[in-house]
């Protein structure tokens, strides 16, 4: 992946990571204003996305942990970790 894919994703990652961020605190002050019988379903929906939202976190850390040593070490070829025929 080139430098501008590199840093295109991680653009994108991080954009990703504020919505679902948003979105779980705006969907958990939903959750009073429903029908109790729904509150615990909606309840265990906000910790689903919150999830999601902690592993595109952990994600985003180790793309820039790549991306990062990448940019330090140019001559680092991937490849040479694969098998050789």
């Amino acid at each position: 992946m080139s430098a501008i894919g590199d840093a295109e994703f991680l653009r994108l990652l991080k954009k990703d990571i504020d919505y679902f961020g948003r979105a779980v605190e705006r969907f958990e002050d939903l959750i009073p204003r429903v029908c109790s019988s729904v509150q615990d379903q909606w309840r265990l929906q906000a910790q689903v996305r919150r999830h999601f939202a902690l592993e595109l976190e952990i994600l985003l850390d180790k793309a820039e942990q790549c991306v990062s040593a990448s940019v330090s070490d140019p001559n680092n070829d991937r490849r040479s970790d694969s098998a050789t025929y």
